[in-house]
């Protein structure tokens, strides 16, 4: 029996000749299945087929029913805020998925997702984050004890995506809870208490600042995720008017 081939994001982006936000709109729309390997989206060579099958629209066009998010535009604004706030940062879907890459993590951090178990409880984690209606910027503790702050990305009433901002420490956190951190993620204490000692340590005030540039960021996300919904919208409908006429 010949072995299933699966692709990369990157090999299907040069198979269909779209870019990466496609494939992740694709993903999320249901147009396009995937499945995580390693927290890497893989694809099938049957579910590919299906997708460039003739009756399929293979731009991957958003339609304005579907609001998307410019996700290259909120990775530049996350790299942004990162460097303004001091904090490593990350965009995730409602699921707690990373749509953007991480800017300014932490070894720490970097060490847990490094594990399969580390990395699926950090993923509900965020998950749980994302899982608000509020915009407002607040404090949250992760599955690892580490200070987050979100904020929400509302498009046409959406809740598309939400910021994670902070893998830090207030000025007054203790060590707590490592060994049992480290053999839920089967990691080696030593180096997790090694990594624990370069975590940031944040004040009431770099907090605060954080939280205030984090709401600055979430209501530009918003706008401009709201901007390009209704330029689609007023594109599909001359696209419209333009297949009748």
């Amino acid at each position: 029996m010949a072995t299933e081939r699966f692709l990369t994001v990157r090999q299907l982006e040069e198979r269909l000749q779209v870019d990466r936000i496609t494939i992740y709109r694709m993903l999320s729309s249901g147009r396009l299945n995937g499945v995580k390997v390693g927290g890497q989206w893989r694809f099938r060579e049957e579910d590919i087929r299906q997708v460039i099958a003739p009756q399929s629209d293979v731009s991957g066009a958003p339609s304005s029913s579907q609001p998307t998010l410019p996700l290259p535009c909120l990775q530049a604004m996350q790299q942004l805020f990162s460097e303004a706030a001091e904090v490593a940062a990350v965009v995730v879907d409602p699921q707690g998925q990373p749509l953007t890459d991480f800017t300014n993590d932490c070894a720490f951090c970097n060490l847990i997702l490094a594990s399969e178990a580390g990395r699926r409880r950090c993923i509900k984690s965020w998950a749980a984050l994302a899982d608000g209606v509020d915009s407002a910027p607040r404090l949250h503790r992760c599955h690892a004890g580490l200070l987050y702050g979100r904020t929400t990305i509302h498009v046409e009433g959406n809740p598309l995506a939400a910021v994670i901002a902070g893998q830090a420490l207030s000025d007054t956190d203790q060590a707590t809870g490592l060994a049992e951190l480290a053999e839920a993620c089967a990691l080696s204490l030593p180096r997790l208490q090694e990594a624990y000692a370069t975590i940031h340590r944040l004040d009431h005030a770099h907090l605060d600042k954080m939280l205030r540039l984090l709401r600055i960021l979430g209501v530009a996300a918003c706008r401009i995720g709201s901007e390009r919904h209704r330029l689609v919208a007023r594109l599909d409908r001359i696209a419209q008017i333009t297949m009748e006429s």
